[in-house]
């Protein structure tokens, strides 16, 4: 029979081969002999995130936190589990445990971020990403995220000052290009918009959403 050691050495092997079945089994047996080694359960919960298995890596994570109440990294990937999983509310309150115990751990209100806009709360879902760039302004996926919910609240000039300054940073991101259009386009700013929506398809042909945008706005008076 393998030593512990042994089989966490062969569990990492198995994980580096990308054989994530085996390497849960290599954390299966190790639970086997020693049912509260946190390290085995928190590599086990990673893997059947990583797998596809929410519900298992929820298990996994919660007897974590039953064995190390604090533990603050298990909670957030519990909370990141509890997204994966559609169980928003769930996911909110612990996040807010995340950031209430661990201030390093600011991307939780990423993830916060994107529950509330999940649930239809745009407004938290802005204060979430707000808060997340003041801790460090420069998430580029952050900050798309937040003009996503500035568009989705009305707020079409911020809206529009958030993708015009990704797209500086990535002047190739076509979904950033697309979504300023579509803010000129809520503003009646038509002009505008079609040029945006023209970009959107030098940069990908096949964009099905700006192609028809053009169409449609090139047959109707501008407003």
């Amino acid at each position: 029979m393998k030593t512990v050691e042994e089989s966490f050495a062969q569990a990492e092997s198995f994980k580096m081969a990308g054989k994530l079945n085996n390497a849960a089994k290599e954390y299966g047996q190790i639970l086997k002999i020693e049912p509260q080694n946190i390290p085995a359960l928190m590599n086990l919960g990673n893997l059947f995130f990583m797998l596809g298995f929410l519900k298992k890596s929820v298990e996994s994570y919660e007897k974590v936190l039953e064995l190390k109440p604090n533990y603050s990294y298990a909670l957030y990937r519990l909370g990141i589990s509890y997204y994966r999983y559609a169980q928003f509310k769930k996911a909110i309150e612990t996040f807010k445990q995340v950031l209430a115990q661990d201030s390093e751990l600011y991307m939780a209100y990423n993830w916060l971020g994107l529950c509330y806009y999940h649930l239809g709360r745009e407004d938290k879902s802005i204060e979430a990403y707000s808060k997340l760039l003041e801790k460090t302004p420069e998430p580029f996926i952050v900050n798309y995220h937040r003009a996503i919910a500035y568009k989705s609240t009305g707020q079409y000039d911020k809206a529009i000052t958030g993708f015009s300054n990704l797209i500086k940073i990535h002047p190739e991101h076509v979904s950033a290009h697309y979504h300023l259009g579509l803010s000129y386009l809520q503003k009646h700013e038509i002009y505008k918009a079609i040029q945006i929506f023209r970009k959107v398809l030098k940069l990908n042909p096949k964009h099905k959403g700006a192609a028809e945008k053009i169409e449609y706005l090139t047959d109707v008076p501008s407003i």
